[in-house]
């Protein structure tokens, strides 16, 4: 595969006052001298070690890092819990009780191209919602996932990614995007949990249900 190279070179002349810098050029100066500092910069290899969560909330039931090692890639997802609820006559909205702080999607984008990207998510698409072992559904349930904060390592100086409120369904939604020449680096949607929430209508059988979430990330912005 070709790489993209990005070379900067960064060039200092100390020259102090003009009318020095006019004697280089007549008289021999012996206090004064020129030289050159560079760097190169390119695309990280697609076997580069994969990135931890830049803030894991380290509980027992924790998703684990996804361990991809792409120049662009996802870091980690968290995994949500809203535990074991009571049975009851009226439709209520639930909020995660784990991760106790932040649900999490981190990215890293170390291509270093500036193309942008975006992070999308919905239901699996054979089980388009929350389900129990035997395939009962929880019916009219709604998981909702508000904007979170776009966070990164410090001093990154990318300008950041951008987060979405999304009512999870089959069809896959922007959460986090990055416009062109945003985003670089490694980026993290921190949504609080107070606010990650599943509405259950009454009028639902009891039992243990679960959802799958599929994350895509696409190399371009929507």
């Amino acid at each position: 595969m070709k790489k993209v190279v990005l070379t900067v070179a960064l060039f200092s002349a100390l020259l102090i006052g003009t009318k020095g810098a006019v004697a280089l050029a007549e008289t021999t100066d012996n206090t004064h001298g020129v030289s050159t500092a560079k760097i190169g910069l390119e695309k990280q290899d697609e076997t580069d070690n994969p990135t931890d969560p830049i803030d894991p909330d380290g509980e027992d039931n924790s998703n684990e890092p996804t361990g991809n090692t792409g120049a662009l890639r996802i870091d980690y997802i968290s995994n949500i819990d809203f535990g074991t609820q009571k049975i009851s006559s009226d439709t209520k909205r639930y909020l995660a009780v784990s991760p106790a702080n932040y649900v999490e999607s981190q990215v890293s984008d170390l291509r270093g191209n500036g193309a942008g990207w975006n992070l999308q998510v919905s239901y699996d698409s054979e089980k388009p919602g929350f389900f129990n072992a035997d395939g009962t559904e929880l019916a009219g349930a709604e998981l909702s996932l508000p904007a979170g904060t776009a966070e990164s390592v410090a001093d990154n100086q990318s300008q950041p990614a951008e987060t979405f409120a999304v009512k999870v369904n089959k069809e896959a939604q922007n959460i986090m995007t990055a416009a062109v020449k945003a985003g670089l680096g490694t980026w993290e949607d921190q949504m609080k949990a107070t606010s990650v929430s599943l509405k259950v209508p009454s009028g639902n059988l009891a039992g243990s249900y679960s959802a799958t979430l599929v994350w895509t990330l696409t190399d371009a912005p929507a």
